[in-house]
């Protein structure tokens, strides 16, 4: 292991504290930017061994990636949960697999949960966000995996794989579009109240959809309930129009097309640009070394910038819509729900 946990630790309360000194500052982002590098090839290495488990299992995956947690994104839940550390945040790398319904993903699932695989242990009980949803609405399953190798510096690195729907992936991705929107911190459960309930609400919507539990908040509402509250709620604060003029509304800016490798996304938010830079696989060193200086010079306010790995553009807007502000899959279900509200007569 190539830091302690004390090491880290005392990287993360230097990037939160109200007066670091700038030399202490520029130290603990070195250190840190080197410390999430680790992360990377231990969940690219872990992704691909599930890729090929479900393949061998025959368990269709509608897509997958793996990123590296942002450093606006770290610095937000080192606030939210000071007492953790930095070194106990699990999902510094995060590998995702997105389903087309649950029965592909309640196999994977069964599929993960028996397999082992080596130089990694699951580090904890998998957290299932499905079977009990978070009180924002998020829905998803957590794996939690330690990484063992005693001639590697990623050596005792934990990463996170997250396996969900189609649907629960689109809800999840439209909530981190209306952050732009709102100018808060909903997947936090932070920010704006009308958008923490619209969300809550729709996740039970969804939920309901996907036969599986919803938020203890809607249990005992009614299918003509869900219809009135959605109708009569996005009448009200116009939801899904706010989201509607975010769709398309973005200049896309592609060096070159690309097939596999690492993928470096800046977004300005204010003047609706993407800027897309591709790495090949070889280039981790090159890929990092950009993330970590773009990631030190943006208006953290108004820009964001993202490292991924993915096989091509196609899988880069699936697997992250919100980048791109475009929640049009969102969109089309609450369309297609409106419409079968209406259709019984519930709503005019």
């Amino acid at each position: 292991m190539k830091y302690s946990r004390k090491e880290i630790d005392r990287a993360g309360k230097v990037i939160v504290s109200s007066s670091p000194g700038v030399f202490d500052l520029a130290e603990a982002i070195v250190k840190i930017d080197d410390w999430r590098k680790l992360h990377l090839p231990v969940i690219e290495g872990l992704s691909a061994k599930i890729s090929n488990l479900l393949s061998k299992e025959g368990v269709p995956v509608s897509f997958s990636s793996q990123r590296l947690k942002r450093m606006k994104s770290i610095k937000e839940k080192l606030v939210r949960t000071p007492n953790m550390g930095l070194g106990g945040v699990q999902d510094i790398g995060g590998g995702r697999f997105v389903f087309e319904d649950m029965q592909s993903l309640l196999k994977a699932k069964e599929c993960i949960v028996k397999a082992t695989f080596d130089n990694y242990t699951l580090d904890h009980e998998l957290y299932d966000y499905i079977n009990k949803p978070k009180d924002s609405g998020y829905r998803s399953i957590h794996f939690v995996y330690k990484y063992s190798d005693d001639n590697s510096e990623s050596d005792g690195m934990r990463v996170e794989i997250q396996i969900r729907t189609k649907l629960q992936h689109d809800w999840a991705t439209a909530v981190e579009t209306a952050e732009l929107i709102s100018n808060s911190s909903l997947k936090a459960s932070q920010g704006d109240q009308s958008w923490l309930d619209f969300f809550k609400l729709v996740s039970a919507i969804f939920s309901l959809r996907e036969n599986q539990p919803v938020n203890e908040l809607y249990r005992d509402m009614t299918e003509e309930d869900y219809c009135r509250n959605f109708y009569e709620t996005n009448n009200k604060y116009k939801f899904v129009d706010n989201l509607k003029a975010l769709v398309g509304a973005v200049d896309f800016y592609e060096k070159e097309s690309f097939n596999g490798g690492y993928v470096l996304i800046v977004i300005d938010y204010v003047k609706k640009r993407i800027d897309i830079r591709h790495f090949n696989p070889q280039d981790t060193d090159k890929a990092n070394e950009q993330y970590a200086q773009i990631e030190k010079s943006i208006d953290k306010e108004a820009e964001a910038v993202v490292l991924v790995s993915v096989s091509d553009m196609k899988e880069l807007r699936e697997a992250y819509p919100s980048y791109f502000l475009n929640a049009g899959e969102f969109i089309a279900e609450l369309s297609n729900f409106q419409e079968n509200c209406k259709l019984k007569g519930y709503i005019s």
